[in-house]
Parts: C-alpha cells; structure tokens; sequence
C-alpha cells in the first residue's frame, strides 16, 4: 500500500491513496486555517473506525443488529519526546447481547491498526 502527502502551503497537506484524497491541516491557533483533521486526530480516527469496522463485520457474521454502532477515540500526549502516550477508545453497540462481550472485546482488540499500535512497527525515514 502506498499513498502520497502533498504539501499545499501554509500547514495543509492533501493526502491521496488510491482513488481517495483527503486534507489534512491543523486549527488556526496552530497556524492552520483547519481545512482538516490533524495527523493525530487522523490516526486516532484510523484506530476508531478499524476497530468499528471490526466490529461491524462481526455483527453481521454473528446476526448482531449493529444499528447505532459507534466508536468514540481520545488521546493523551506526553512529553520527552512529544507523542501519544494512550488512546481510550469506548465501542457503544446499544443491541449488544450480553453473551457476545468478550467476543466483541476480542475482535476490536485485533483489528490491524490496533495490532500494529501494539507492536510498535520499524519506521524508516529516507530524503530524496
């Protein structure tokens, strides 16, 4: 997979992947003009709607009635070096059978962003 962050001027960037372009930017209190999400709330949006989608899929090989799935992220930052410390992320499935928690606490806990959060991937970082 691959995809392509273009810098547009000022603190904005259009990402594009695939068929599929978004704009990434920071809020004007930060020199944006909050044309988008922010990298960070890009990635907590990427760990919030893998795990739904996980869990969607689940609901529908499971015959769950998924209506009013949603998934809501929060983060905490940390200094020395700046980064994500957490992510507290809460799965409300109002038609959620009792029996089925574990296995839905399961399937959210695997889905790939949040296995690659937990194994923290090799990054590397070329100029060219």
């Amino acid at each position: 997979m691959r995809l392509k962050a273009v810098f547009e001027g000022g603190s904005r960037f259009t990402v594009a992947c695939r068929s599929h372009n978004i704009t990434i930017d920071q809020p004007k209190d930060n020199g944006g003009e909050d044309l988008g999400m922010t990298p960070p709330e890009i990635m907590a949006s990427s760990l919030a709607s893998c795990i739904g989608f996980y869990v969607a899929r689940y609901c529908d090989q499971a015959k769950i009635d998924a209506t009013g799935l949603a998934v809501s992220c929060d983060w905490k930052v940390a200094d020395k070096p700046k980064h994500i410390s957490s992510f507290e992320v809460e799965v409300h499935l109002p038609n959620l059978p009792e029996k089925r928690r574990k296995a839905i606490e399961k399937v959210a806990a695997s889905c790939l962003v949040h296995a690659t959060l937990s194994q923290q991937p090799e990054v590397s970082i070329t100029l060219s």
